[in-house]
């Protein structure tokens, strides 16, 4: 029976279908370069982010799926540039997919925060394992033997923030709607667009509440993730996210200073609590994130100027 659930839910996740076809993770909030290119650079930090999500534990098949994000800012004369790479393996069932690309943003100071505007390019790789069982034989779009097909892909996105306060962002990936096909492999994918905004308020010396909301859609279907979470003393944090008709997902977290005081880092759980049918067949999912940040801007030149007539 669950081999047949597996099958329904790869035809479903998109054999000449259009769905939601990007992988989806409860802390996307530490992820938004995967998903906004004009995220790169952001902060004045070489910053790495980590993250594995094990959905629907329990299920035959579930999906298992492994994000990798590094950006960093460059000085170009007087110009701020941005530049980061994104890596993405997910499994579902028998379907393998696989994306990187490189990501550039243009940096520019408006008012007292900074906007990115950025372009990614990568490739896109998905894949069919020969073991797939079909529950349709004579169906000519399913596969019956092992496929696999690359494709290039193209991102947009604009990102503003202003430290410690808020950020706001807009996006798109798989621009060019590219079609991954082959004599046994007929898999569209739909433009995906993101809309994110967060911010961050101090209630009083040691608490921080930081609400923050994801909206994501291909035109076909819409999700949206709302969360809101608590950072204490700078360095432990707890909150709540609500994905629509989806689940309700806690989160706790840690972030501490490096010993020199030069960077950063963070460790990030959370646990989704299925709201769909799936939950009669899953005991949830987990997530787990691993950030780590690292300040590179070169320590500024102290200079000196004498004058006489001031001695």
């Amino acid at each position: 029976m669950k081999k047949i659930v597996t099958s329904v839910l790869l035809v479903l996740s998109g054999i000449q279908a259009f769905a939601q076809q990007d992988p989806q993770f409860s802390q996307q909030m530490f992820t938004r370069l995967s998903t906004n290119a004009g995220f790169a650079g952001a902060s004045e930090y070489l910053c790495a982010t980590v993250i594995n999500r094990q959905q629907w534990v329990g299920f035959d098949g579930a999906p298992k799926t492994t994000l990798v994000t590094i950006d960093a800012p460059f000085k170009i004369g007087e110009q701020t540039i941005g530049v980061g790479a994104t890596i993405i393996a997910d499994k579902l069932g028998f379907e393998k997919t696989f994306f990187a690309k490189l990501a550039g943003a243009y940096r520019l100071n408006i008012g007292p925060g900074n906007l990115g505007v950025g372009l990614d390019l990568g490739l896109l790789n998905k894949a069919i394992s020969g073991n797939f069982i079909s529950i349709d034989q004579g169906d000519n779009l399913i596969p019956l033997a092992s496929v696999s097909d690359n494709t290039m892909d193209l991102g947009f996105g604009a990102h503003y923030h202003i430290p410690g306060k808020l950020y706001a962002g807009i996006s798109g990936v798989h621009l060019l709607a590219p079609k991954l096909a082959n004599t046994s492999l007929q898999y569209l994918m739909a433009r995906h667009w993101y809309v994110t905004a967060g911010y961050e308020y101090d209630i009083n010396e040691t608490l921080k509440v930081r609400p923050n909301f994801l909206l994501k859609t291909d035109a076909a279907s819409t999700q949206l993730d709302v969360n809101a979470n608590v950072l204490y003393n700078n360095m432990l944090w707890a909150g709540l996210s609500y994905r629509l008709q989806d689940a309700i997902v806690p989160l706790l977290g840690y972030q501490g200073t490096l010993a020199n005081g030069k960077g950063n880092y963070r460790i990030g759980y959370s646990y989704d609590l299925t709201l769909s049918n799936i939950k009669q067949h899953s005991s949830g999912s987990h997530e787990i994130m691993l950030g780590f940040c690292y300040n590179i801007t070169p320590p500024k030149k102290i200079t000196r100027y004498k004058n006489p007539r001031f001695l």
